[in-house]
């Protein structure tokens, strides 16, 4: 058996093939590892995101009279970004502005709905009954 782009270098483990078990047991312990350096990645993330910018009391986004003085206020490094991605979306970035209306859950739907509802007078017309 020839797989595609294995010019017979490699062949099928056949079932219950000890190092079958061995790649598996493999396959999943670099899974787990993977896992684990994305939860600390995560992790992290969460920390940082909630940094402020400079040192002393942080503001909140509600404390951000105006994109102009934005600069100026110690907030987060959450509230930057959301600050810079909506200066990106008015300066003509259109993705900024996707990303944005998806994230306050205003994205359109992406699949169509259906009215499959039926009336007596819908169902008698299709099968040609008179009522």
């Amino acid at each position: 058996m020839n797989i595609k782009g294995n010019h017979g270098q490699l062949k099928p483990f056949k079932k219950g093939d000890e190092r079958a078990r061995e790649a598996q047991k493999k396959s999943a312990e670099k899974r787990k590892e993977n896992l684990a350096k994305r939860m600390a990645m995560k992790d992290d993330f969460d920390i940082l995101l909630k940094l402020t910018l400079k040192k002393g009391d942080m503001a909140y986004a509600a404390d951000v009279l105006s994109l102009e003085e934005a600069a100026d206020i110690n907030v987060s490094v959450q509230t930057a970004i959301d600050i810079a991605m909506v200066q990106r979306a008015m300066m003509g970035d259109v993705q900024a502005a996707q990303f944005i209306r998806d994230t306050v859950g205003e994205k359109p739907s992406d699949k169509v709905e259906l009215d499959q509802s039926l009336t007596i007078e819908s169902w008698a017309k299709s099968k040609k009954v008179k009522l």
